[in-house]
């Protein structure tokens, strides 16, 4: 019996350290994880590269870019990927760029947790434009009433997320070498930026 209790008194103990040492590294792990490694690399609103870990000449290229770069494993070397992070605290958000110069691009924007909250590439953008209105649903629905229900011309997708704060993921894809500077260039466009009232209300909306 006295060997059974003192089993279970080292096993408590070793479950309590294990406990301890989970709650301590939690801090770390969480500033680790894409929105503590974006806010590193910039501020709110600012685009950042994110180039892959295994390549070192990209980031020289990166380097001579306007926009502040870091090393992301997730980040695909056929790809030109940028991020920004954005809060949604006074109102939408507008995220855009000069989508003529590539072939293929693909968006994500997630919360600060990172969960996928939504998705877009050039195939199913408006006019293979990425331009998108990024609100909550009163904020969408305060822009939509501004809009002119007969405009047909519809450029900007609104996106309707519940959140305060999140980030916007783009990639680009380099299928070929030589089009790299066009990439770059799109990537240098980004735009991300609070929408004012007097910009919000000016867009043409896809309505639904």
């Amino acid at each position: 019996m006295g060997k059974f209790l003192l089993a279970v008194l080292i096993g408590l103990v070793g479950a309590v350290l294990v406990h301890i040492a989970v709650i301590g590294a939690m801090p770390e792990v969480a500033s680790n994880n894409a929105w503590g490694r974006l806010t590193e690399l910039g501020k709110m609103y600012d685009v950042v590269r994110v180039e892959p870990l295994e390549t070192e000449g990209r980031l020289a290229a990166a380097a001579g870019t306007p926009l502040q770069h870091g090393t992301f494993a997730f980040a695909d070397p056929a790809f030109v990927t940028a991020s920004c992070r954005f809060s949604l605290a006074k109102g939408p958000v507008r995220l855009s760029a000069d989508s003529d110069s590539t072939t293929f691009w693909s968006a994500s924007i997630y919360n600060s947790q990172g969960d996928n909250l939504y998705s877009i590439n050039d195939r199913a953008a408006v006019g293979d434009t990425f331009d998108l209105l990024v609100g909550t649903r009163d904020q969408i629905i305060d822009v939509q009433a501004d809009t002119d229900p007969q405009d047909d011309e519809d450029t900007t997708i609104p996106v309707e997320v519940e959140m305060g704060e999140g980030y916007m993921t783009i990639r680009a894809l380099v299928d070929e070498e030589s089009k790299r500077p066009a990439v770059n260039q799109f990537i240098q466009s980004l735009q991300c930026a609070p929408a004012s009232a007097e910009t919000a209300q000016g867009m043409h909306l896809r309505q639904g």
